[in-house]
């Protein structure tokens, strides 16, 4: 029998490591933008049935999704909580940049790491190479590959070949660890000639992709949810989580206690799917909570940071992942999760939270009066043959660095005189 030492120093062991998993998976759901935690929640909720969605609409988001500007008649489609927006992978990548506390020599190298990597998302450069070109040392272009392929998002990217991008998924995913690469070195290399492996091996490759690019199906467009917004009351600002979003996920207590009163009735494998899918659905629930929390905690951090910006149509301070991670008691790892592809709808347009860092191309609020005669010039220029919509105007802008909704463009436009597309169009009879 064990003493009480013994079995005091399993229990924390257990728990500890039951802690550390959570961790990870509290790591991983941070990461995920509004859309693909949507679309993992619903995965979840069909495979566990201790799961219920509450007052949801579970129908996916159309992918012939258009958002137009609603100048042209009943075909034109604009969805409140969503913004599609036109992004290549390579630009993917380079947004994430402002998530590292990197330098300007630092953020050269990623910079030309992300632009030479291939169509499959390698980098095929040798080292060698790369240190002629940038005149770095390569102890210095080493130590950013190995940043980035531990922190950018899709897993794997930058990747030397297949192999070590399968290796690095598994590792990201929590589907391996690290003290077991060399077991699955073998592994890989015999799933990447088509032999057979084992199904227990076969389950785990089967979640990871060769390409890190097919990840990233929305490489063409991306559909923002703004998980956020912001109310101004006044000098008071607010943000709200927005529900609207993604499902809100409840235990499914009734079957629970329904299963629990008969517990002595299933056979052993009955008993141990339950209990895993309890825990499982348990888990969820509450990393949900976790997520939600730390992401309004940031978001308040960073508004009531920036109320300059939003009272008085100010600058932008100029903030540092290390100084919000000191004041939140935050680690940066948890920070860059939590500000990757996270957006905020406001009175002023729908921006990407990292943008609250101030280091984006908008350094100062350029709203209001200023934006009318950028609107103003642009129609002015515009082929008058063929107008440009509201829409295309904010996009314009925001490539400008001026983040504004299509309605905000359309509202500023009708202030100074100016009529929609459709009245612009110069006739030739």
């Amino acid at each position: 029998m064990k003493s009480r030492n013994e079995l005091r120093q399993t229990s924390n062991l257990f728990q500890n490591q039951y802690l550390k998993q959570n961790l990870i998976q509290l790591m991983t759901i941070l990461h995920y933008p509004a859309i693909e935690l949507r679309e993992l929640l619903i995965n979840k909720y069909e495979e566990n049935p201790f799961l219920e969605i509450e007052n949801y609409d579970l129908d996916e988001l159309p992918e012939d999704l258009s958002l137009d500007d609603g100048e042209d008649g009943d075909k034109s489609i604009y969805l409140e909580n969503y913004l599609n927006e036109e992004k290549t992978f390579k630009n993917y990548l380079e947004d994430q940049l402002i998530l590292f506390d990197l330098n300007d020599e630092e953020e050269e190298i990623a910079r030309y790491l992300i632009g030479n990597i291939d169509e499959n998302g390698f980098l095929k450069l040798k080292l060698d190479d790369i240190e002629k070109d940038l005149k770095v040392k390569k102890e210095i272009i080493e130590k950013i590959i190995l940043l980035l392929k531990d922190e950018l998002h899709p897993p794997g990217v930058l990747s030397y070949d297949e192999k070590e991008s399968i290796l690095i998924q598994l590792i990201r995913n929590n589907l391996i660890k690290k003290d077991e690469l060399n077991e699955w070195k073998k592994i890989v290399e015999d799933y990447l000639l088509g032999k057979k492996v084992e199904e227990k091996y076969f389950n785990k490759l089967n979640k990871v992709y060769i390409y890190p690019t097919k990840i990233f199906e929305r490489s063409l467009i991306l559909y923002i949810a703004p998980e956020l917004y912001l109310e101004k009351e006044g000098d008071t600002l607010k943000v709200i989580y927005n529900s609207n979003i993604i499902p809100k996920i409840k235990f499914n207590e009734d079957l629970y206690n329904d299963i629990k009163s008969r517990i002595f009735e299933l056979s052993k494998e009955e008993r141990d799917y339950f209990k895993n899918r309890v825990k499982d659905a348990k888990d969820l629930i509450f990393l949900l909570s976790e997520r939600e929390e730390k992401i309004l905690k940031v978001a308040n951090y960073l508004i009531n940071k920036q109320k300059n910006f939003f009272l008085n149509s100010g600058y932008l301070e100029t903030l540092t992942l290390k100084d919000i991670s000191n004041e939140l008691n935050l680690s940066i790892s948890t920070l860059s999760r939590i500000l990757n592809e996270k957006y905020i709808e406001t009175p002023k347009g729908i921006f990407p939270l990292k943008f609250f860092l101030g280091k984006e191309k908008l350094k100062k609020g350029v709203f209001g009066t200023k934006i009318k005669m950028m609107i103003k010039e642009l129609i002015e220029n515009e082929n008058k043959e063929k107008p440009l919509s509201d829409l295309e105007i904010s996009k314009i802008l925001e490539k400008k660095g001026v983040y504004i909704k299509r309605r905000t463009v359309a509202k500023y436009r009708e202030e100074i005189g100016i009529p929609p597309k459709n009245k612009r169009v110069k006739k030739w009879f």
